[in-house]
């Protein structure tokens, strides 16, 4: 009796801290795996064969294990239902936008004299290995950077943040969670290190728009998690593989962050108060 008394304890104490307990074993996942290899010495560079994409699935991961651990079994069932459900068809439309979207700027830019990407050149993406055809590549990038964090930020954190504090107040609150847990990808990876100094603040306010984009998605797709993970997927290959450096990024992220603002414009209205 008293063992089962004090599992319904530590139980109903977890479920009354989602979030800080998703955090924490978010970081806990995450942080010790990349703080690790730095420890060691390594980084995320083209031809080291170093990756932080292990890190990536710490979101879904800690995700499923707050649900298992504060609701059991039946919430865990009841969360991969919502993650798997069936989205609507139009979703797929948005969760397409970012390929689209980049097929719009690369015609642009080759009308303009810059010549197409290789397609190699999509392949070539941080942490993977650059001899890997673009298909693996995808397929890697939206199990890791699609389904293992997407499951874990708009699958789960989001919905937990917006029971108490509307879409406006959970999408920004994402925002600064999701943007500090990338810190030490910052002196890990290569591409990020670059980032560091006032371009900072560019990427946080594209990393903001960003959140109000995914969270939009993610309401016009049901809460299904697929359409979600592939939009990111999508846009990660689109601006972070070699083919999208320098000022194709620029115009690929510009039509995102107007996306953006325009959400958070909308939501700000409402008074947060919407689910």
């Amino acid at each position: 009796m008293a063992s089962a008394a004090q599992q319904c304890g530590w139980r109903a104490w977890l479920a009354a801290r989602p979030v800080a307990v998703y955090y924490a074993l978010t970081l806990l996942m995450s942080w010790g795996y990349w703080l690790g290899l730095l420890a060691q010495g390594l980084q995320v560079a083209p031809g080291t064969g170093v990756s932080h994409f292990p890190g990536l699935l710490a979101p879904l991961l800690a995700a499923l294990l707050t649900t298992a651990l504060g609701s059991g079994r039946a919430g865990l069932r009841a969360f991969m239902g919502r993650l798997l459900r069936r989205p609507p068809w139009p979703a797929w439309g948005w969760a397409l936008s970012p390929l689209l979207l980049g097929a719009a700027v690369f015609g642009l830019l080759a009308a303009a004299g810059h010549g197409w990407p290789a397609l190699h050149d999509f392949a070539r993406f941080p942490g993977l290995p650059t001899d890997w055809p673009v298909a693996a590549v995808f397929a890697v990038v939206l199990l890791v950077n699609g389904l293992g964090e997407e499951g874990g930020w708009r699958g789960f954190l989001l919905g937990q943040l917006q029971q108490r504090h509307g879409r406006f107040g959970a999408a920004w609150r994402v925002a600064a969670l999701w943007a500090f847990w990338h810190a030490p990808l910052f002196w890990l990876n290569q591409s990020m290190q670059a980032l560091l100094g006032l371009t900072l603040l560019g990427w946080l306010f594209g990393l903001l728009c960003g959140s109000f984009v995914l969270a939009d998605v993610h309401r016009r797709s049901a809460g299904a998690l697929l359409p979600v993970a592939v939009w990111h997927a999508g846009y990660n290959l689109m601006v972070a593989s070699a083919a999208g450096a320098g000022l194709a990024a620029a115009l690929i992220s510009a039509p995102v962050m107007a996306w953006g603002i325009a959400v958070a414009r909308d939501w700000w209205r409402e008074g947060g108060t919407s689910p």
